[in-house]
């Protein structure tokens, strides 16, 4: 089955970027980049993860920040990234909070 993810990034260069775009055309990802520093892809086989994104952007964005989500279509959402999770500066502390399902939604609190 068709996955989809988004991968956002925080600063990176055209080099990355190329590099990047080369390796996830290797593995068979159809791709949208039209803003910077964020991509969709596509998996038509359905076997890329979110971890094995991730770790994808990681080996061509080494210490840069990133998360990449899964969009599934049974609601079953998944998601991976790297960046800082220190207390007080945390940059997932959102998104294991509001981004959950099963969590009311920050409107409805």
């Amino acid at each position: 089955m068709k996955k989809r993810f988004i991968v956002l990034l925080d600063e990176t260069t055209k080099e990355q970027n190329d590099a990047f775009y080369a390796a996830a055309k290797n593995k068979g990802l159809g791709w949208w980049h039209w803003i910077r520093n964020a991509w969709l892809f596509v998996d038509l086989s359905g076997a890329m993860t979110a971890s094995e994104l991730r770790d994808l952007a990681d080996k061509h964005y080494p210490g840069v920040d990133k998360i990449v989500l899964e969009l599934r279509h049974d609601g079953s959402d998944t998601w991976s990234g790297y960046g800082p999770t220190k207390k007080g500066k945390n940059m997932f502390s959102w998104v294991h909070k509001n981004w959950a399902k099963s969590q009311p939604t920050p409107e409805s609190q």
